[in-house]
């Protein structure tokens, strides 16, 4: 190769000028549109944010900080000061899945747990935890949607168990204890009365205040006994309504 062939080669490969390696101000200008518009981005999505957790604040502050709940979650706090309210509450679950929740308590040893049936009908899975923390997943075990109960097994030892009450004893204007998870609380003692009773048509009538969560929540006389099962509360005039402890031994399942 002579001399003229390699001045020639090295014209082809010339490398370029290093101005073409700085940023021009096309280059900046680019640069500034596209962080204009990541700022931009990140605010709407900031502004999106806020404005869904407000409107889910809005959604739930009526049901934590109305009146009714300020006012039983007063009442609550002292009832659970006396020991037997706290050994009650021992039996009294909650049972949920990721779109409800309700109430049961806890009748066996062994785990068999008392509800309403339109608590569970939909509930998939059906989760139970106790007060202390452990959880369990629940199958029906029997029900009878005309009645509005359920009975629920869980794989369980040496639970925490409330006692049924003998068939008629009860009567009007003995006092009660309604133990359940009303609104988005949990373990709400309130007391009450009975107003009315039958054994007969499957309603008791309670003074004893109920909210939605309620369903399912034992009611227990003051000797510790349950003699009904909160199922409903009356429109009509804002009373409680529960199936007697008649009807739920009834439909008891075998071996219990």
């Amino acid at each position: 190769m002579n001399h003229h062939e390699t001045d020639e080669n090295e014209d082809l490969f010339e490398e370029p000028p290093l101005e073409d390696f700085l940023p021009n101000t096309e280059d900046e200008w680019l640069r500034e549109k596209q962080m204009r518009r990541q700022t931009i981005v990140k605010r709407t999505i900031t502004i999106g944010i806020a404005i869904a957790l407000l409107v889910s604040l809005l959604q739930i502050w009526p049901q934590v900080f109305n009146l009714s709940s300020i006012n039983f979650l007063h009442k609550s706090a002292e009832l659970s000061k006396q020991e037997n309210i706290q050994t009650y509450k021992e039996a009294v679950v909650t049972i949920q899945d990721q779109h409800s929740k309700g109430t049961g308590f806890n009748i066996a040893k062994k785990g068999l747990i008392i509800t309403n049936y339109h608590v569970v009908e939909d509930m998939y899975p059906i989760t139970v935890t106790f007060p202390n923390g452990e959880i369990f997943q629940a199958t029906i075990l029997q029900s009878n949607p005309d009645l509005d109960l359920a009975f629920l097994h869980i794989e369980a030892e040496n639970l925490p168990a409330l006692s049924l009450s003998e068939p008629g004893n009860w009567v009007v204007t003995d006092q009660i204890y309604v133990i359940g998870n009303p609104l988005l609380h949990n373990q709400i003692a309130m007391d009450g009365e009975i107003l009315k009773g039958s054994d007969q048509n499957g309603v008791l009538l309670l003074s004893a205040p109920i909210y939605k969560g309620n369903s399912g929540s034992p009611v227990i006389n003051t000797s510790g006994n349950v003699i009904g099962v909160v199922f409903a509360l009356s429109t009509k005039d804002q009373t409680g309504l529960a199936i007697p402890i008649e009807k739920v031994i009834e439909q008891m399942p075998e071996g219990y």
